[in-house]
Parts: structure tokens; sequence; C-alpha cells
């Protein structure tokens, strides 16, 4: 292995798994463990688990947070309630693509959570304090304080009420989340997804990440790599950036103009 990629808090349980492993935005990944097509049918009849602690989690705080956020977003977060998420993207003035990411709305007025792309995690980061002039606003890329676990299939709001013990999660609509608190810790649940399943995320501190991801495997829940999340997001017609949108390759040119509010004041790129 190459030893400038990164490891995930569950690299050492893949490696136990005897995933077949790969580098992807930086990490040593799974991309496959009882095989590609098993894995698909596994989200698609029942449930997976994906170890998603690459992806990156970059917070915004402060009195201009919501001014910010609508600057760097193409999505319109005016109006966005407490507890909700949306999907949307970071454009370069020419309208390229920096990022396709999900914008959480904090239970506080003035916070969001950015979740970005784990090979973008720096140069997003770079490039949202780079949009801070003129707002009083603070950024802070706290990416390697969490671990994330997906669940994804038709069983998975049972796998995460009865095998994972949070009930909270059921009650939850599509793009919505709440907060648990774990031995005085955060821990995040939301309802969205990258396979056109209903399914959930658990942001956690890496230890009880690798804690739930045990939890899941005794109970079942069969692990699911890389090769089958881009099957199956392929399937369900979801973008991923590096094929669908890159730099060179803005939302309208992919179709996803829906996720740009060309009724808004502004943001760069429009």
């Amino acid at each position: 292995m190459d030893t400038q990629l990164k490891k995930t808090c569950l690299h050492e349980c893949h490696m136990e798994l005897g995933a077949k492993m790969s580098p992807f935005g930086g990490f040593d990944m799974p991309i496959q463990y009882s095989g590609i097509i098993d894995e698909h049918n596994a989200v698609r009849n029942d449930v997976g688990v994906f170890d998603v602690s690459h992806m990156g989690e970059i917070f915004v705080s402060g009195p201009d947070s919501l001014k910010y956020v609508n600057h760097i977003f193409t999505n319109d977060v005016t109006n966005l309630e407490e507890g909700k998420i949306l999907y949307g993207m970071m454009l370069y003035p020419d309208g390229g693509t920096v990022d396709d990411l999900l914008v959480y709305k904090e239970f506080d007025s003035e916070a969001f959570l950015l979740v970005v792309n784990a090979s973008n995690i720096d140069k997003d980061y770079a490039w949202l304090l780079e949009q801070t002039e003129g707002f009083d606003v603070v950024v802070e890329n706290r990416s390697e304080e969490w671990g994330q676990v997906a669940v994804q299939g038709p069983q998975a709001e049972k796998a995460v009420c009865e095998v994972l013990g949070y009930p909270q999660a059921a009650p939850l609509e599509f793009y919505t989340f709440c907060n648990v608190e774990v031995d005085g810790t955060r821990v995040i649940i939301s309802r969205s997804g990258y396979t056109g399943e209903d399914g959930f995320e658990i942001y956690a501190t890496p230890e009880l990440t690798v804690k739930y991801w045990n939890q899941l495997l005794a109970a079942g829940v069969k692990p699911c790599g890389l090769g089958c999340r881009d099957t199956l997001r392929f399937e369900a017609g979801l973008p991923l950036y590096g094929d669908e949108l890159s730099a060179e390759i803005s939302p309208v040119m992919s179709g996803l103009s829906m996720f740009c509010k060309l009724d808004k004041a502004e943001f760069v790129g429009k």
C-alpha cells in the first residue's frame, strides 16, 4: 500500500475481512468484500453498510453563516429549517464545479455542517476560507474528528433502530437529521444516502464508528465497498465528482440545474 494514503478508522476492520483495497480520494478504501454484484443486491433487497469515514465535515458558524452559505452554495438555504439537509454545489466564478456537497442546517440559527467529498477536503476548505472576506463567520475543517458509516437498503431503518439502538432514526424524513448524545459526545443520524435506497448515515467519533460497524456485521448486515456504491449510484442516476462534475463540468452541463437556484440574488458562479 502507498504509505501516503490515509486510513479511515475502520481500516483494520477491512483488512481483517480480507477486503480488496484500492486508493480512492487519497484514502486506502475497500472496493469489495464478497463481490460487487452480491453487495449491490444486498443493498437493493436487504441492507448493507459502507465505510464513508473518508468524507469531509466542515462546520460554518457565526452571525453571517446563512448569508455566507448562500453565497458559496448553488441551492438556497434561506428558509432551510433546522434539522434539514440540502444537496447542491460550490462553483468557481466561471461556473465550473468546486465540489458537490450536502448542507445540514444545525439546531442553531447560526450554524451549518457541510459534508464534502474525500478527494476535495483540503481544496474545499482552502476555497471556503478564501470566500469568508466580508462575512462574520468561522469555518472549521473537523473531518479527522469524525467517522461515518452509511446503512443502506430496505431494512436500513430496522438495522439502525434495533441493532444500533437508535429509535430516533425511525421518524426521520428523507434529507433530515437528528442529534444523539453518547458518552458526552455528539452522534449525528441522517437519512439520505447515495444508493437510491432508503438509508441512514451515522456520524460519530472514530471509536464509536468502529463499535457500530462491528455491531452491524455481528447482526448480519453485509459490508459493502466502493465498487457497489458506484454501481448503485450509477443505477440511480446520482452524480459523482470527478465523473459527472468537475472544474470543467458545470451542474447545468450535467443536467443538475434543479440544484442551482438562479432566482437567488447571487452566488459564486451564478
